[in-house]
């Protein structure tokens, strides 16, 4: 991996999000109903973020194991929609 990737803020804030949704009380739906208490600007700033996790859940050159291939399979569908409906956003 790239050091200049593991040094950065991002990274940081990834692996906190990995610890705190690893966590069996962790609920995605609480998490989604707090969304529009954001301010509107932040909330954009989020939705970039997850539309970024998805391309990276699409990338067929990933390896999945049978835990996550039906994400996989889900996240290349929203791309294709995504890009079928004018939002060209490229895997690479």
């Amino acid at each position: 991996m790239d050091k200049n990737i593991q040094e950065s803020k991002e990274f940081r804030l990834a692996k906190d999000w990995e610890m705190a949704v690893n966590s069996f009380s962790f609920n995605p739906k609480r998490f989604a109903a707090a969304i529009p208490t954001m301010h509107p600007t932040l909330q954009q700033s989020l939705y970039r973020l997850i539309k970024e996790c998805i391309k990276v859940m699409a990338d067929d050159t990933r390896y999945y194991d049978d835990r996550n291939m039906a994400s996989h399979e889900e996240a290349k569908c929203l791309m294709e929609y995504l890009n079928k409906h004018g939002r060209n956003i490229p895997l690479k």
